[in-house]
């Protein structure tokens, strides 16, 4: 009976195994991507992230004109990251995702970057801009991208906050010719550091 016991158990304590190598993984992984996060021309410390992730996903807005429609998809196997993204459509009009980022601790001085991670279902004019609370636009890229078939990251240009604590980030895209367009976004992060 011990002999069986002993085999009994021995699925169990090596799944146990698995599950705590793969917690491991898991903690070791997300604080290796955020360390990996940096463009060539701007390096930083992460100050906000978001990727739609849990109570994150409460935490973003989303607004369409026209035909357009945007959304989330939770659980679906699209993510970059994680288990749930974003996602914007248009044909005949525009549609947008944001959010607020705190910027803690960051100084009049510094510059920032923001990024997001992009996958294009067909060719689209994408913008990644960064407004202040009065409506002052701080940074924006407006890069086309080709379809593809899995994320790009997406990084705006330095700068600077200006003394903001909070920028608002958006994700847009836009179509007036008749064209479906349609963009996944995910691991939203912003990155500061201050010049001397």
């Amino acid at each position: 009976m011990r002999i069986r016991r002993q085999e009994a158990n021995a699925p169990r304590t090596t799944r146990s195994r698995a599950r705590r190598l793969t917690r491991w993984l898991a903690v070791g992984v997300v604080p290796a991507a955020v360390l990996a996060l940096s463009t060539p021309a701007h390096a930083g410390v992460l100050v906000f992230s978001n990727g739609f992730e849990g109570s994150q996903l409460d935490k973003w807005d989303h607004l369409t004109g026209d035909d357009a429609r945007a959304g989330f998809e939770v659980n679906t196997a699209t993510a970059h990251w994680g288990q749930n993204n974003g996602w914007l459509y248009a044909r005949q009009g525009w549609a947008r995702e944001g959010t607020w980022a705190a910027l803690n601790g960051i100084s009049w001085n510094s510059t920032c970057a923001a990024r997001i991670y992009v996958w294009p279902q067909n060719g689209v004019q994408f913008a990644l801009r960064v407004w202040d609370a009065n409506g002052n636009k701080l940074g924006e890229t407006v890069p086309w991208l080709n379809a593809n078939s899995a994320y790009q990251a997406v990084d705006t240009p330095a700068w600077s906050p200006r003394g903001n604590t909070n920028v608002f980030v958006e994700a847009v895209i836009s179509s007036y010719d008749g064209t479906s367009r349609t963009v996944r976004i995910d691991d939203l992060a912003v990155q500061c550091t201050t010049d001397s």
